[in-house]
C-alpha cells in the first residue's frame, strides 16, 4: 500500500477512524486510510452528477438525487471543467453591453444608467436625423 499523495511506501500506523486503520506517511506526513473503493465511488458519483448537469438537470435536483447541497454540485462541475477543458482566450476586441445599471445604483442620490435622459442623433442617415429620447425613471 502506497501513500496516495507522494506514492511512498514508508508508513506507520496512526490510530483508527470509523473502524478503519489509519496510516501516516513518514515522508510527507499525509494521513490516510486503506482505500476500499471509496475514491472510485466518489469519482463515479461526481462524473454522474456532471453528466446529469450537461443533460440539463438543475444543480438543485442533482443535489437532491445525491443528498448533497447544490453548491457542492456546482463545485464538482467547476472542478471538472477546470481539470478537463482549457479556458478560451478571446480573439480581437471584447464588447461588453451593460443594461439596467440603475438596479445596482439605487442607493445613490443621483440617477445613472437608463435613469438619465439620453438623446442620440445619428448624422448622415438615409432618412434624415433621428432623435432617441429615454425619459427619466419615475419614482
Amino acid at each position: 500500500m502506497k501513500c496516495p499523495k507522494c506514492k511512498s511506501e514508508q508508513r506507520c500506523k496512526n490510530g483508527n477512524r470509523n473502524g478503519k486503520q489509519c496510516y501516516k506517511c513518514k515522508d510527507c506526513g499525509h494521513q490516510y486510510t486503506v482505500d476500499s473503493g471509496e475514491v472510485e465511488r466518489r469519482k463515479l458519483t461526481r462524473n454522474m452528477a456532471v453528466a446529469l448537469y450537461i443533460m440539463g438537470l438543475s444543480m438543485r435536483s442533482i443535489g437532491k438525487l445525491f443528498s448533497v447541497h447544490a453548491s457542492t454540485v456546482m463545485d464538482w462541475v467547476r472542478n471538472f471543467a477546470i481539470d478537463n477543458y482549457e479556458r478560451p482566450t478571446p480573439e480581437g476586441p471584447v464588447i461588453i453591453e451593460l443594461d439596467e445599471m440603475w438596479h445596482f445604483l439605487t442607493s445613490k442620490k443621483t440617477s445613472s444608467g437608463y435613469g438619465r435622459l439620453i438623446v442620440a442623433l445619428p448624422v448622415n442617415s438615409l432618412t434624415g436625423n433621428v432623435g432617441v429620447v429615454i425619459p427619466p425613471l419615475s419614482n
